[in-house]
């Protein structure tokens, strides 16, 4: 399978979207209606879902809370069961954190996104109580800020109208007794985030859209309280409606999409309301039109749904745009950057994302351009956990894969990385992910060649050359004699290995093999495109088909060309 071309000027992946499904399953639901095809998308569901229990966000990933979530919840309104719910349950147990919380995969951090995710699982699917309630309580009670809103994660100091959502409805699901904060104070909070016009916003100064109105209805309803203007929320809402039938995000936005009906009808239901009959019957329409072929949704028609991992893949994969489309897809990222974040997102409307950020920075610098760094550095600022790394986006946990991600898209957007992060406290997550001289994604996880190229080139960014290149030189024990390098030493090579240890070896100026890159290559060959395994019997996607192309042209004999900086 290959990148779609799209009538906005990007390109998209070819497969339907694990978010988008589950928001169209359930606002249809809210409607009181189905997709044309619900057994397609309990197949896209269900080809999520790993050996372990848990779901992946694309099929062959692994296994991360958020997905395991949108899936079993997807499943449960399609009126599926979630399959094997002890191996599950066995799964999401391993997730939690000494200190209460949970994390979004084992070993990782607890924020307030996975204890959110975790608790509806365990009550909504698999029919149980939370265990250590009282941990969890003091957990969530330590997410409470002198300003009265919920952070991230305790100890954090930047409050958001969805933290104060997932962790209202953490606690909610829980049933761990009283809330374990100021509830007035955090009700006055969240009353202080309405605005005149009667939209949300969702921390002060910040514009109404339809996803902070959803996030703070639903914060007030558990806590027992509405908005202070509900009437003119509901004419707020009511205003979104476009002529053709969907909903905008925000005002002056002009385009319908899967999440603007998901958060607009969910925050209806949430104030005790719908839309009219004939309302929802056109909202209906524009959803189920959505839905790809044989498969799960997308988040507005097919031809114009672009996504910026695919447009990036389709800037940089070699001999693949003409200058006409390049142009068109340069735009597309441009526009990509959000008007209320400074990164990139992965899709128009939805929130930004470091990996997508990072893409977009590396293909936009091959067209000349670059994001505003501005807005790119104030965001990569706000992305910093306590703990010091970055998560994928704001309030998630952090991993070495977002970590190294904020501090290359600022390398690659010509920032400074010590002028938009605390690069000292960088060095400590990287540091507490290594195990000698190798890492892994997270502290104490499995190491990896990726987690360890990861930590090697970040480390070489913040001016630790010395040791990066000492953590770099382990990569040579992931040489494969089959060709390229493999994830563990002495395991099967595949192409995002031997991606991220050829992109250190030149970033770092260590030598590498071009001919076993090239063995590889010929073995991951499927017609036009790549595989991701030598085991792969079809083309990888665009993105495996951009990894290819652009490591064929670096294994040139006597080739000089340079890897962008991309990660996955």
């Amino acid at each position: 399978m290959t990148g779609t071309r799209t009538d906005d000027g990007g390109a998209r992946q070819p497969d339907a979207d694990l978010w988008c499904s589950y928001a169209a399953v359930r606002a249809l639901r809210w409607m009181g209606t189905a997709p044309a095809d619900p057994d397609s998308v309990a197949g896209f569901l269900l080809a999520r879902r790993n050996d372990d229990g848990g779901f992946g966000w694309q099929r062959g990933l692994p296994s991360d809370v958020w997905a395991t979530y949108y899936s079993a919840q997807g499943l449960a309104d399609l009126g599926r069961e979630c399959p094997e719910p002890d191996r599950l349950a066995k799964w999401l147990a391993s997730t939690r954190t000494p200190d209460g919380g949970f994390g979004m995969t084992p070993g990782q951090s607890a924020d307030v996104w996975a204890t959110y995710y975790a608790c509806r699982l365990t009550h909504e699917v698999l029919g149980t109580p939370v265990e250590r309630g009282d941990d969890l309580a003091d957990w969530l009670a330590a997410l409470q800020t002198g300003g009265g809103g919920l952070s991230w994660a305790p100890g954090g100091t930047a409050t958001d109208v969805r933290a104060c959502y997932y962790g209202a409805l953490a606690w909610e699901s829980a049933d761990t007794g009283p809330p374990p904060w100021d509830r007035d104070r955090l009700v006055g909070w969240l009353h202080d985030q309405q605005r005149p016009d009667g939209g949300f916003g969702f921390a002060p100064g910040e514009e109404p859209c339809t996803w902070a109105a959803f996030r703070a209805t639903g914060a007030l309803r558990a806590l027992g309280a509405r908005p202070l203007d509900t009437p003119g929320l509901v004419d707020w809402l009511s205003a979104r409606e476009l002529p053709g039938g969907g909903f905008e995000r925000w005002p002056g936005y002009g385009q319908a999409d899967v999440w603007s009906a998901f958060t607009v009808v969910g925050a209806l239901a949430h104030l005790g309301s719908e839309p009219s009959a004939d309302a929802a019957g056109r909202v209906s329409t524009v959803v189920r039109s959505y839905q790809l072929p044989g498969s799960g949704f997308t988040y507005r028609a097919p031809a114009t749904a672009g996504d910026s991992l695919a447009t990036a893949a389709f800037v940089l994969e070699p001999g693949k745009a003409r200058p006409d489309e390049l142009a068109a897809a340069r735009d597309w990222l441009l526009r990509a950057q959000t008007p209320y974040e400074g990164g990139v997102m992965y899709m128009p409307g939805r929130g930004a994302e470091v990996r997508c950020t990072l893409w977009a920075a590396s293909a936009l610098r091959r067209t000349g351009s670059v994001l505003d760094g501005d807005r790119l550095g104030r965001w990569l600022r706000g992305l910093q956990n306590t703990d010091g790394g970055v998560g994928y986006w704001v309030g998630r946990g952090s991993n070495l894969t977002s970590t190294a991600s904020a501090v290359e898209s600022a390398v690659v957007s010509g920032l400074d990385p010590a002028a938009v992060l605390d690069t000292a406290r960088v060095a400590d997550f990287v540091h507490r992910c290594l195990s000698g001289a190798s890492a892994a994604d997270v502290p104490g996880g499995p190491l990896s060649l990726t987690a360890t190229a990861h930590a090697a080139r970040t480390l070489d960014a913040i001016g630790a050359g010395p040791q990066a290149r000492a953590v770099a030189n382990t990569i040579v024990a992931h040489a494969s004699p089959l060709g390229g390098w493999s994830a563990i030493p002495r395991h099967l090579p595949d192409l995002a290995s031997t991606y991220q240890a050829v992109l250190t070896a030149q970033v770092l100026d260590l030598p590498w093999d071009r001919a076993s890159a090239r063995r590889l290559l010929d073995r991951l060959r499927t017609g036009d495109g790549y595989a991701w395994s030598p085991l792969g019997h079809r083309g990888g996607g665009p993105l495996a088909d951009c990894l290819g192309g652009l490591l064929a042209l670096a294994s040139t004999d006597g080739g000089t060309a340079r890897l962008p900086r991309l990660n996955l």
